[in-house]
């Protein structure tokens, strides 16, 4: 009898010691096999945050940080891990349980670059998650689809920006992490359009997978599932959302891939080490089945077509906030920086002056480029 007690006690003490909460924070544990790629798929309730780090900790990057309320104990869990610097911290897409947490980590950590989605939002959240980047004069970059995130921390590639849609999801920043050999596929809240079009340029397989959108219905399509093929998935969500998240026809599909399925609402934080010899993880399998609401996928209107020729060129030394936007992959808050850049410093003397302007880089400038004068 002591001999099962003695044993019981010690699986307690390794189980504590792996998920415990100190202080508030998540004690993040650590596969010290291999040189590996940690990734944490943090519990921020129904919202998504996820970092990338480097086993040494000198290097990481924060995905999200759900909605304003985990911002402390996001800093807290970070600190705690001794992680006082972030080189990126990326919000997929403006939506409260994505940006809300982020404010209080721009604030309290050292973070070197923000990669946007360069959709804007009314909310104040949106509002204070901006002012804090100026205040902290932090670097800003909009996402620009097909390239690759500049990191010592694995190959990153961007499969998914700014939309034209109405649908405020499909501009959801898609990653692909590359380590060794692993790959992670990050998808924020991208929809079934927006897979479609992945599907159409990248080759969007990997290991693990980031199930979008909480496991909704308006996200993973059967075909691509198969494309992705994952091993592992990870659900981000709360048990108590009236939103049906997640979806019972999707839960169905990734199962059907063959891919074992990890939720945070059954395990807290989940744990993944890329090694390139192998996923690793700490965490339980979840059993759950999914909700049954809503039935069926909802219809998603088609995104607005391509920015065809303009009908005449864009003077862009003198072209309001909403001129500017007519311009291919320009969305509202580039275009406003544009105008700021352009009240600030003077004309713009030729194209390439524009990418002094925070969220244009070269691929944006050459798609630009036929159409404005300067």
């Amino acid at each position: 009898m002591q001999h099962i007690w003695r044993r019981f006690f010690i699986i307690f003490l390794i189980y504590f010691s792996v998920f415990a909460f100190i202080n508030e924070a998540e004690a993040l544990p650590s596969y010290d096999q291999v040189k590996s790629l940690d990734v944490y798929f943090f519990d921020v309730g129904h919202g998504d945050s996820t970092l990338l780090v480097s086993d040494d900790k000198k290097t990481a990057m924060l995905i999200d940080g759900g909605r304003p309320d985990k911002g402390e104990v996001i800093v807290k869990t970070l600190k705690q891990a001794g992680i006082e610097k972030l080189e990126w911290v990326v919000a997929t897409h403006p939506d409260l349980d994505h940006i809300g947490g982020l404010i209080d980590v721009l604030d309290e950590l050292e973070v070197e670059n923000v990669l946007d989605s360069g959709r804007t939002h009314t909310t104040n959240t949106y509002k204070e998650y901006i002012k804090t980047i100026k205040e902290q004069n932090i670097n800003f970059f909009v996402a620009e689809e097909g390239e690759n995130l500049q990191t010592s921390l694995a190959d990153v590639k961007i499969l998914n920006g700014y939309s034209d849609s109405k649908v405020q999801n499909e501009s959801s920043i898609v990653l692909h992490v590359t380590y060794k050999g692993d790959s992670l596929l990050l998808t924020g809240d991208a929809t079934v359009e927006t897979e479609k079009d992945m599907m159409s340029d990248y080759s969007v397989e990997a290991d693990v997978l980031k199930v979008a959108h909480h496991g909704s219905a308006t996200s993973s399509n059967d075909s691509f599932i198969q494309a992705v093929h994952p091993q592992i998935a990870i659900l981000p969500f709360d048990k108590k959302n009236e939103f049906g998240h997640p979806n019972a026809e999707v839960v169905k599909r990734l199962r059907r891939s063959g891919a074992s399925l990890y939720s945070t609402h059954q395990s807290g934080p989940v744990y993944i080490a890329l090694t390139g010899v192998g996923l690793h993880t700490f965490n339980s399998v979840w059993k759950g089945n999914g909700e049954l609401y809503p039935k069926a996928i909802p219809k998603i209107k088609p995104s607005s077509p391509n920015k065809g020729e303009l009908e005449s060129l864009i003077f862009i030394n003198g072209a309001t906030v909403k001129e500017l936007q007519q311009l291919p992959d320009i969305g509202p808050m580039v275009a406003s920086f544009i105008v700021e850049y352009r009240t600030k410093h003077g004309s713009f003397k030729k194209a390439e002056d524009l990418l002094k302007v925070n969220g244009i880089g070269r691929a944006t400038l050459e798609k630009i480029r036929p159409h404005i004068i300067a």
